[in-house]
């Protein structure tokens, strides 16, 4: 399993460096901490460009 920063992430998705650190931390963009650091696993990342790709996590059906 690799890990990125959020620098590459950022540099990957072509996003600010603050606004990946803005998705980790409103828990859109998984990421472990190692120390003071954040780091992204391959596994969090494929899942978070796959949630861009259909427009966000599945929404539940409303109640009928």
């Amino acid at each position: 399993m690799d890990y990125f920063t959020p620098e590459q992430v950022a540099d990957k998705l072509q996003f600010t460096v603050r606004t990946i650190y803005r998705l980790i931390h409103e828990g859109k963009l998984p990421a472990s901490k190692i120390g003071r650091k954040y780091r992204i696993s391959d596994e969090q990342l494929d899942r978070f460009m796959k949630s861009l790709e259909t427009g966000g996590e599945k929404q539940q059906d409303p109640e009928k």
